[in-house]
């Protein structure tokens, strides 16, 4: 038995996940012939039902990870199997109730508590991370050029989004750049698959890119857009009025494109994104109003942040834009709303109350704004 489950376990190394499956059934029915006790099975079908869940053959990995529970109904990895199994085939109540067990098995485990979350959150249906660079990813560089990279994206702060429907695990990605393996690889790691990519505002710490001077003259290109749309297929959403701009800079194929307008819409799965054009920081300047019934959110990109907004002195900067973005349409949101800016500049997120209090958003007429702004 423990033969066979040596050669199981190397070919897992392998990722032979076939020849794995044989050889743990095999010592399984061996550990029955020579009575062995039930707890030293467990394991067997633990490995068993990992190998079955990488195959794809989840009613396999359920059932296996169903026998080691029984075989061992304290050990915590048993319950952790059948929950991954339960959570892969969308029976989520199953898999929180799972996860929960072997969480309180192993009450020391922050990853089982991090699943207890996901499954609950799959129960609930709404999907929503706020990545931060050099924290979430941007983290560990493979070479040099990595490295630069990784250190500028700290430097600068950026707030990467991933946002979906939790029960059919799809999500975008909101401003993708930096690190786009390491994005990918955070997805990846809560079950979520990618489906298209959004752009608030085309600048290269949002899209990805050449870099403006004097960075470019290191001749590195920032990883971003243009690998999702190109390597993953993924279209790429983008007001009408950036996309030339995405397209030159980024490289990004026109086809991979999709135009919007202001109260433009997307869904994915259940979960609606609606389209605010706010040009001021660049044209084509856009933010992401997520209604939910507990409280809105708004991805808001370069538009507003805590206690300020965007620049203004940069090409294509327009202040009256701005002002006409800031007063006239975000104001106008519900007062509840929680803001999620484009980068970390004084805390994760605001609210429309307290910016029409403190911030950009307070009353003033356009002379105000104009003459606050040089002009």
């Amino acid at each position: 038995m423990e033969a066979l489950k040596d050669q199981g376990n190397d070919a897992v190394r392998r990722k032979d996940f076939h020849a794995a499956v044989d050889l743990y059934t095999r010592a399984i029915e061996a550990a029955k012939a020579c009575a062995v006790p039930d707890h030293e099975v467990a394991p067997l079908h633990s490995n068993a039902s990992f190998a079955c869940l990488k195959l794809g053959d989840f009613a396999q990995a359920r059932a296996h990870a169903g026998s080691a529970v029984a075989a061992n109904p304290t050990w915590s990895k048993g319950h952790f199997r059948l929950g991954e199994a339960l959570f892969a085939t969308s029976d989520y109540a199953g898999a929180e109730k799972a996860y929960s067990r072997a969480s309180e098995l192993a009450v020391e485990d922050v990853t089982l508590k991090k699943k207890v979350a996901l499954a609950r959150e799959a129960m609930a249906g709404f999907y929503f991370r706020q990545l931060l660079a050099g924290r979430d990813f941007a983290v560990s560089a493979g070479n040099m050029i990595e490295r630069q990279i990784f250190s500028s994206a700290k430097q600068m702060q950026n707030y990467v989004y991933l946002v979906g429907d939790a029960r059919t695990r799809e999500a975008v990605v909101v401003d993708a750049a930096w690190d786009v393996k390491g994005i990918r690889s955070f997805a990846a790691a809560e079950n979520m698959k990618l489906v298209g990519a959004v752009v608030t505002h085309y600048h290269f710490d949002h899209t990805g890119g050449t870099p403006p001077p004097p960075f470019d003259q290191l001749g590195i290109k920032v990883p971003g857009v243009r690998e999702l749309a190109v390597e993953d297929k993924l279209p790429v959403y983008v007001n009408k009025d950036d996309a030339k701009t995405v397209m030159k800079s980024n490289g990004v194929p026109s086809e991979s494109l999709t135009l919007l307008e202001d109260g433009g819409e997307v869904s994915i799965g259940s979960v609606k994104l609606k389209f605010i054009h706010t040009p001021g920081h660049t044209p084509g300047s856009q933010c992401i109003h997520i209604e939910r019934p507990e409280q809105d959110i708004l991805i808001s990109g370069d538009t507003l942040f805590i206690g300020s907004c965007g620049r203004l002195d940069l090409p294509d900067c327009n202040a009256k834009l701005m002002y006409n973005s800031l007063q006239k349409k975000l104001s106008a949101l519900p007062a509840t709303t929680r803001v999620y800016p484009g980068h970390d500049y004084g805390g994760p997120y605001t609210t429309i109350s307290r910016e029409r209090e403190q911030g950009f958003l307070k009353p003033m007429n356009e002379g105000e704004w104009m003459r606050m702004h040089g002009h």
